[in-house]
């Protein structure tokens, strides 16, 4: 009882304390989102009937293809970095679409840019922003850098998801690895970026130690990863456009492909993977 009730005391002095600082944290957590909300309406426009009614026809189409029902805001900004970014603010899911890229997506037809869109809506309805708050909230206190390491695999693995969701939503295996093409290397080169240099490079990514070490440090998966992993889950889910893919490419790049499927997370859904040809 010596040491219990002077601690008791001591607990109950400071308890106060302890509330006001909870409340001085929200107050200026919440004070950080409404300007960051303030600064998205000053510089970007965001995507209504009015401002951009064919991209507003495309989201709205899909939110009901995906039964998503919760608020979504797109913005159009000059410059996103990555192109296309997601952000939450008060509880609002935010996707920044980069206008350069949303208008080579519209002048391709519906498919690429149903991709991108279909990827951002899929992850929500997959609830892949459930630790967005939390992070948020760590990241404000400058936290990140402890946690990061075990949360980039989550990170990873959404993206995959979110490919494979936008390409469902697309309904064109082509049209999805030229949105991701367009996305890592730009309008003018994606045209030129042949299966056969990815399917080869991602062959040597996954051998190789040192760019399987360097992706353990990042968010996103490898590009040539994105590429096979979306190969693969349409050699899963739709065999047609695997097929097609796969008539493309000459007997090495068939073999390396493979290969490559029988290391991605989905060899034994895949079905009947093609032999390599003999060399």
């Amino acid at each position: 009882m010596a040491i219990i009730v002077p601690l008791m005391v001591t607990i109950m002095a400071f308890f106060p304390l302890y509330v006001l600082a909870i409340f001085l944290f929200v107050g200026a957590y919440w004070f950080h989102l409404r300007l960051g909300k303030a600064r998205l309406l000053g510089r970007a426009i965001k995507v209504t009937p009015e401002s951009f009614p064919a991209l507003y026809a495309e989201l709205a189409g899909l939110q009901r293809k995906l039964d998503y029902h919760r608020t979504v805001d797109v913005y159009v900004v000059d410059e996103v970095e990555g192109k296309v970014a997601m952000t939450n603010l008060l509880g609002t899911r935010v996707l920044l679409i980069e206008g350069s890229i949303a208008a080579d997506l519209q002048e391709e037809g519906p498919k690429p840019l149903r991709f991108v869109l279909g990827s951002f809506i899929g992850s929500l309805k997959a609830r892949h922003q459930r630790l967005a708050v939390a992070v948020i909230i760590v990241d404000y206190m400058k936290w990140t850098r402890y946690i990061n390491p075990w949360i980039r695999p989550y990170y990873r693995a959404a993206e995959y998801t979110c490919d494979q969701i936008g390409y469902l939503c697309s309904g064109s295996l082509d049209a999805s690895l030229g949105a991701i093409a367009r996305l890592a290397v730009g309008k003018e080169m994606a045209p030129e970026m042949s299966p056969s240099g990815v399917l080869a490079q991602a062959d040597r990514v996954g051998r190789d130690l040192l760019p399987r070490f360097s992706q353990l440090s990042q968010d996103s998966p490898h590009l040539v990863n994105r590429y096979v992993n979306l190969v693969a889950f349409a050699a899963r889910v739709r065999r047609a456009d695997f097929e097609r893919f796969q008539a493309s490419l000459n007997a090495h790049d068939q073999s390396l492909l493979r290969d490559l499927l029988i290391q991605s997370p989905h060899p034994r859904q895949a079905g009947a993977i093609p032999q390599p040809a003999a060399r």
